[in-house]
C-alpha cells in the first residue's frame, strides 16, 4: 500500500485551483501531515487548461514530479472531459470528481477509464450565487474532502480565514467558507459501475 495520497487537479486558468491546492497544503501541515501543492503551466492565460497536484503523506514526501497516478482526480472544468484523458494513470478504484450540473451519466461516456468512482458537484452554481464569478475552487474542495476524508472540514476552513483574512477581508473570506461548506454538505450523486 503506497504512503502518499496523490490528487491531480484540471482545470482552466483562472479557477483558482492552484489556490485551493495550496489552502489543501496549509491544512494538511497544520494538521500534522506532509503535503505539496504545485501546478503545471507555462505561458498560460485565463482560460487555458492547466494541471495542478496535491500529495498527503504521514511521512516525508520525496517526490519531485508530476502526479502521474493519482488517487483522486478533480476535475474543476467538465468541458475538458471532451478534449483530455483525465483518468489517465488513475487507479482503478480511484476517484473522479466533476464541476458539473446537469446530466451525471454524460460524465461516464468521456472517461476512458470505466471502473473509477465518479462524483458530481455543481461547483459553479455554488461560485456564481455567492461571488457572482465562475471561480469554483472552495466547492469543489470543500467536495474533495467530504469524498477523501483527508482533512476535517474545520482544519480547512480555518486555514481559509488564517490565508485569506488579511488578503480578502472578512466578509470576503466567509463567502469563501459558506463555497466550503456547500460543497461539503451538498448531495452529490454518485455513479453506479
Amino acid at each position: 500500500m503506497k504512503n502518499i495520497y496523490e490528487i491531480r487537479i484540471h482545470s482552466r486558468g483562472g479557477q483558482g485551483a492552484k489556490t485551493a491546492a495550496q489552502i489543501l497544503a496549509e491544512a494538511a501541515i497544520a494538521g500534522g501531515k506532509f503535503a505539496q501543492a504545485f501546478s503545471e503551466y507555462g505561458p498560460e492565460r485565463s482560460g487555458a487548461p492547466m494541471k495542478t497536484f496535491f500529495r498527503i503523506s504521514d511521512q516525508p514526501i520525496r517526490l519531485h514530479c508530476d502526479v502521474r497516478s493519482p488517487d483522486l482526480v478533480l476535475v474543476v472544468d467538465h468541458s475538458l472531459l471532451k478534449d483530455i484523458d483525465v483518468t489517465e494513470g488513475l487507479a482503478d478504484d480511484g476517484i473522479v470528481i466533476v464541476n458539473c450540473g446537469g446530466d451525471i451519466k454524460e460524465i461516464k461516456k468521456h472517461l476512458k477509464k470505466k471502473n473509477c468512482q465518479v462524483y458530481n458537484l455543481d461547483g459553479t452554481r455554488i461560485a456564481m450565487e455567492l461571488f457572482g464569478k465562475d471561480i469554483p475552487n472552495m466547492p469543489m474542495i470543500g467536495a474533495v474532502v467530504k469524498i477523501s476524508g483527508l482533512i476535517s472540514l474545520e482544519r480547512l476552513i480555518k486555514s481559509v480565514r488564517e490565508k485569506f483574512n488579511f488578503k480578502l477581508g472578512k466578509e470576503l473570506t466567509e463567502k469563501n467558507v459558506e463555497a466550503l461548506r456547500e460543497g461539503y454538505k451538498i448531495e452529490i450523486r454518485k455513479l453506479g459501475n
